[in-house]
């Protein structure tokens, strides 16, 4: 019993790992809803054991039966094709583009931070910016909604988890911003949603919990109703 208790201990990690890697199959949307694609990292992927907690979950709940939201958030992973897990090598960014979208919700950048991926600006915004205009060039042109990555917190640490850097993602977040504004997208600003919130970042300073997740949800939400027509035609 007690091997067996082992074995069936280290298939569900092996399993969870693998989830967290490659992440688990996405289901097609519901004919004739609006297609909504959440593009990103853990962040947007969510807590694995609180399903409904994640931001996309949330939104799907917000928007109601006219919309399919989906989950293509990559844990780990980079907008810089250098980094050490670029998005553009995870299965999502594929599935993500397969599955023409009518809205595009992305949020990378906190990986980027991270003191072995980060090289400087100008890298992270051409990539950033290549990565924006592959979606804007799906044949359905989807609506793009950029938003800039969460504030994050010590929270009595010395360091940041994994390497992070809070000043580069503050400095990240204004050029997210200039890039939206340049391509005129509607950006939204969870970096400032999120600064003043450091009770929902408890855990490791850097995801948020099932409120922080609410917060990123009701402000996707908002930009999304506040152009219903432009979502479904898939307009800026």
């Amino acid at each position: 019993r007690v091997v067996a208790a082992f074995l069936c201990v280290i298939c569900l990690l092996w399993a969870y790992a693998w989830h967290e890697v490659h992440g688990p199959d996405v289901d097609p949307a519901v004919p004739g809803t609006i297609r909504v694609a959440c593009v990103g990292d853990s962040i947007t992927f969510g807590d694995w054991f609180i399903k409904g907690n994640r931001y996309p979950d949330q939104l799907q709940a917000l928007l109601g039966s006219g919309y399919s939201v989906r989950n293509f958030g990559a844990p780990g992973f980079t907008a810089q094709k250098a980094g050490d897990h670029p998005y553009w090598e995870h299965r999502y960014f594929g599935l993500s583009t397969q599955f023409d979208p009518n809205v595009v919700v992305l949020m990378l950048g906190s990986n980027d931070s991270k003191h072995g991926n980060w090289l400087d600006m100008a890298r992270f915004e051409a990539d950033y910016l290549a990565l924006v205009q592959h979606y804007q060039a799906l044949p359905g042109k989807p609506r793009i909604i950029l938003m800039t990555p969460p504030a994050m917190f010590l929270n009595g640490r010395k360091e940041m988890p994994f390497g992070m850097n809070p000043a580069v993602v503050e400095e990240m977040s204004e050029k997210v911003k200039e890039i939206g504004d340049s391509l005129r997208l509607s950006v939204i600003d969870v970096h400032a949603i999120t600064a003043a919130h450091s009770e929902y970042f408890t855990r490791d300073g850097i995801h948020p919990d099932g409120d922080g997740e609410g917060l990123i949800s009701r402000a996707v939400y908002e930009a999304i109703a506040a152009a219903p027509a432009a979502a479904a035609a898939g307009s800026p």
